[in-house]
């Protein structure tokens, strides 16, 4: 009896902790599996922005731009308090915030322009109910051949944000601290 007891113990544990692993994995919202080979016979001139995903954690919410392979981006950010998402001449996105961190990739787009179509695979605005990240929106303008990509994010109410590039795949990271 005392054999069978030992048997159960460690199945019951692995099933436990199997079950503690499911409740406790981030939330996240992926980009669509065509969107990773899109960007090898894409021509987009420098970088191509090939979709978003966010997911939320303990202390922050993520926020990842995929990008196709080659130099990564320059970029620039500002912060819009208050209102509705707004870039360029008065372009509103259809997500709401407390204020929204605008983010412009340079020499970046998601425009392939020797095939005449776009690469960026990922919804043009969404909303997400994480803490701290509220949606995105990606505004497009007619021009593609500036190649910058612009991008806003709707922030709750938040502390701080951090964003970083990392490789392998290429990608622009924001940490948006709760």
């Amino acid at each position: 009896m005392n054999q069978r007891k030992r048997t159960r113990l460690p199945a019951s544990v692995t099933a436990l902790v199997a079950a503690a692993l499911c409740l406790t994995a981030p939330q996240a919202v992926a980009v669509s599996e065509g969107a990773a080979t899109a960007s090898a016979v894409a021509d987009c001139r420098d970088t191509c922005v090939l979709g978003v995903r966010a997911a939320t954690h303990p202390r922050y919410d993520r926020f990842v731009i995929d990008l196709g392979a080659g130099k990564l981006p320059r970029w620039t950010t500002s912060l819009q308090k208050g209102g509705r998402l707004t870039m360029g001449e008065g372009a509103a996105m259809p997500v709401k915030g407390d204020e929204y961190l605008k983010i412009t990739l340079h020499r970046a787009t998601g425009f392939d322009f020797a095939g005449g179509t776009p690469v960026y695979r990922s919804p043009r605005h969404q909303t997400y109910d994480f803490p701290s990240l509220k949606g995105q929106g990606q505004f497009q303008y007619a021009d593609a051949s500036a190649r910058e990509f612009h991008m806003g994010l709707a922030l709750g109410k938040y502390s701080s944000y951090r964003l970083f590039a990392l490789t392998a795949p290429n990608r622009v990271v924001v940490d948006v601290h709760h």
